[in-house]
């Protein structure tokens, strides 16, 4: 009976340890199954959301001596008001807003190996120049509304040079996806570079604008002293915000957001939350700065610009606003062409120096 005694005072151990064990192994197993379907997840949300669409599309013909509003219209459908939207774009007359142009290359700052291609307009060789940034997904220098912005910049005696950002229309292709600013401002510092060095500009001179997305040259601004004003229209401006609003585009959850951006950060090499454009609100200084919003958007949220015009406030810095009634994305660009046309050369001729 001594020998069983010991053996029978073991089995509470042994089965504790065969519980841990089991607990242990659930646990992995759990561990295991939410990585895979956190990965998944995120894949899903990143590859719709930031895969690369280079090329000009249906857009390619379009140049800035010769181009028309031509488009699928299928992008407009989904939202409210899409007759309106698409009429006042179909029934533009753009045969004013035809100019010569010079073809333009040139590599984005600090980084060799990618070629960057535009277009550059000069309507006076006294006058000050503005860098125009295009939005996503399928985009670029060639898109309509780039080309009726850079239009009313020639109208109102300013130069400009519009381009395609890496990954877009015709220039080089160095990932099969975009980085949402994080890699793309780099792009609009080499523009900021070469009107410097090639034309022969000063700093002071360089203005920049940006639709949707395209606020990614928010980051270019805070970064480049030299951007003397800058334009937004409709612009991405907060991350964060952004994702959400993509998922809700998209038909996802929001809490989708976490794996999305950190597998979108994957994909893309870089972390999406690395840079912000508010940065731009915190290193302005005196530096104008313009923000137009449709109150109606349902692309962007006006959230956007109202939070970086509140961080600017809050700066003391030099910000004007324009939150156009009934107008959703882009649209007063086209539906408000004589006030908003008169308003961007206002706000550069008197910023640009």
């Amino acid at each position: 009976m001594s020998k069983i005694k010991p053996v029978i005072s073991l089995i509470p151990s042994i089965m504790n340890a065969q519980k841990n064990k089991k607990f242990i192994a659930v646990f992995l197993i759990s561990t295991f199954i939410f990585s895979i379907g956190y990965v998944s997840i995120g894949y899903v949300v990143a590859s719709q959301g930031i895969s690369a669409n280079p090329g000009c599309g249906m857009w390619a013909s379009n140049t800035p001596d010769n181009w028309t509003t031509n488009d699928d219209w299928e992008s407009f459908e989904p939202w409210n008001d899409s007759d309106e939207r698409i009429d006042i774009r179909k029934n533009f007359d753009v045969s004013n807003y035809q100019y010569q142009y010079e073809n333009a290359s040139f590599e984005p700052r600090g980084e060799s190996g990618i070629t960057l291609r535009g277009w550059y307009i000069e309507v006076d060789p006294n006058a000050p120049v503005v860098i125009q940034t295009h939005g996503m997904p399928q985009n670029g220098k060639c898109k309509p509304e780039m080309l009726l912005m850079q239009g009313y910049l020639a109208e109102a005696g300013l130069n400009s040079l519009s381009f395609d950002l890496r990954n877009y229309g015709d220039s080089d292709v160095d990932s099969d996806y975009i980085s949402i600013g994080q890699k793309e401002y780099k792009d609009l510092l080499g523009a900021y570079d070469w009107l410097i060095t090639e034309k022969g500009y000063s700093p002071g001179q360089v203005g920049m604008t940006a639709f949707s997305l395209g606020g990614g040259a928010a980051i270019a601004f805070a970064d480049e002293p030299g951007i003397g004003a800058l334009w937004l229209d409709s612009a991405v401006l907060d991350f964060p915000l952004v994702i959400k609003n993509e998922l809700d585009r998209l038909g996802f959850p929001s809490f989708f957001a976490g794996p999305g951006v950190r597998v979108g950060g994957w994909l893309a090499g870089v972390s999406l939350t690395e840079r912000s454009p508010l940065e731009a609100a915190d290193n302005a200084g005196e530096r104008p700065v313009f923000l137009t919003h449709g109150k109606e958007d349902p692309r962007v949220s006006i959230e956007h610009s109202q939070t970086f015009e509140e961080r600017m406030i809050s700066n003391g810095a030099n910000v004007t606003t324009w939150y156009v009634d009934e107008r959703g994305h882009v649209d007063a660009l086209w539906g408000d062409s004589e006030e908003y046309s008169s308003k961007l050369s206002e706000f550069f001729s008197n910023a640009l120096v």
